[in-house]
């Protein structure tokens, strides 16, 4: 029987940095690192996610659909995790809002979702609209 090799990679793959930001709950893009084609113009987001379950999901998350995107998306080499937070109210799950209002405000400027999103969102009070397309457009190319 011969014997097995063992590699490792030179780079890291993933680095998790420590943030103030990151939260129990809270929302995440995903970004490759290009931008792609929407019937409205070009972004570089390809997922806008929550951390329901836990502070773990962004990082288990951008591994799954990084994964999906190598595979499926010609010329992804990098996806990148920006963390989005907003300040809490009693009573209210001010993160869900935001994932939804943020869905909402892509598919408006848009006119679709985001790569791997299914969901869609609704509309907000809550925020002001021009403070989530300017997160949103931010990213554009």
């Amino acid at each position: 029987m011969s014997v097995l090799r063992i590699k490792c990679s030179k780079k890291p793959l993933l680095t998790v940095v420590r943030s103030k930001q990151w939260t129990a709950k809270l929302v995440y893009f995903l970004l490759a690192n290009k931008a792609f084609k929407y019937k409205n113009g070009r972004s570089r987001i390809v997922y806008i996610g929550t951390t329901a379950q836990g502070a773990g999901r962004p990082a288990a998350s951008a591994v799954n659909k990084a994964s999906e995107a190598f595979g499926k998306l010609h010329g992804v080499k990098k996806i990148e995790v920006h963390i989005i937070t907003c300040s809490r109210r009693k009573a209210l799950q001010s993160w869900l809002h935001l994932e939804s209002a943020l869905l909402y405000t892509f598919r408006k400027e848009y006119f679709e979702l985001p790569k791997y999103n299914k969901q869609r969102g609704s509309q907000s009070d809550l925020f002001r609209r021009s403070a989530l397309e300017k997160l949103i457009l931010q990213f554009e190319s």
